[in-house]
């Protein structure tokens, strides 16, 4: 049966006959830095993966952990450890940017990545955070955010956190305070400040926090590049939640 919440930050996420707590992680840093070189190519790749220690105490934190690898290195259907995952994605980049014989000489790219991950009650966040150059005519960065549940390792959408009337709730104040924060109260002053209103709306990418939720649209998702990434908090007291 799919799991609903209407209270952010007290929901359990274990079912009636579960007695035992979740195992928390325990996180530890995995880093490379490194100049890969190809065709008269450079790439500098830097990686900062916030890796669970303790994921083979918890299947779910095995399947936790299995899904972070995959998102931070972009890796599909990759099954292995977060160090095998830093080879398979170097061997992609030199596939992808730096390819013997073909495509254009003496560029500079870069592609950095780090990882963050916290626990609020009986789920985890996963937040991750990219910037970096691959061509074209700027760079990109953007943050990605994942919500797991301690108990079984299901990522979590928000309507497994939220009740349809929270959502609706939360479509309006995402609208009011990118509305009050760019003095644009209609969407024809939301269109001239560089927003796309129509596609203004709760996305799957947001961090929960002990205060409350922040959304995140990256660059081009509900704007023009030049607006950068948006945020938008909403605290648990704005959402009626204590």
């Amino acid at each position: 049966m799919k799991l609903r919440f209407v209270l952010l930050l007290t929901a359990l996420l274990v079912s009636a006959s579960c007695t035992k707590r979740p195992v928390r992680p325990d996180f530890t840093l995995l880093a490379a830095d490194t100049l890969l070189q190809g065709n008269g190519n450079n790439c500098h790749v830097e990686y900062r993966f916030a890796s669970i220690r303790n994921a083979a105490k918890s299947p779910a934190l095995e399947v936790i952990e299995q899904a972070n690898i995959g998102y931070f290195f972009q890796l599909e259907e990759f099954s292995g450890s977060a160090a095998e995952a830093v080879e398979a994605s170097m061997n992609d980049i030199r596939t992808n940017y730096l390819p013997d014989g073909a495509g254009p000489t003496g560029a500079e790219y870069e592609i950095s990545a780090e990882s963050e991950g916290s626990t609020v009650d009986s789920l985890l966040c996963f937040v991750i955070t990219r910037a970096g150059y691959t061509g074209g005519a700027h760079g990109m960065y953007g943050t990605e955010c994942h919500t797991y549940s301690l108990a079984d390792g299901f990522e979590l959408s928000l309507a497994d956190l939220f009740s349809e009337e929270k959502l609706q709730q939360i479509d309006r104040l995402i609208r009011e305070k990118i509305a009050e924060q760019y003095h644009a109260a209609t969407d024809e002053e939301l269109t001239r400040a560089g927003f796309f209103p129509e596609y203004i709306a709760p996305t799957e990418n947001f961090l929960l926090t002990p205060e409350g939720i922040t959304f995140y649209y990256n660059p081009y998702e509900i704007g023009c590049y030049a607006l950068g990434g948006i945020e938008v908090t909403i605290s648990k007291e704005e959402l009626g939640i204590r």
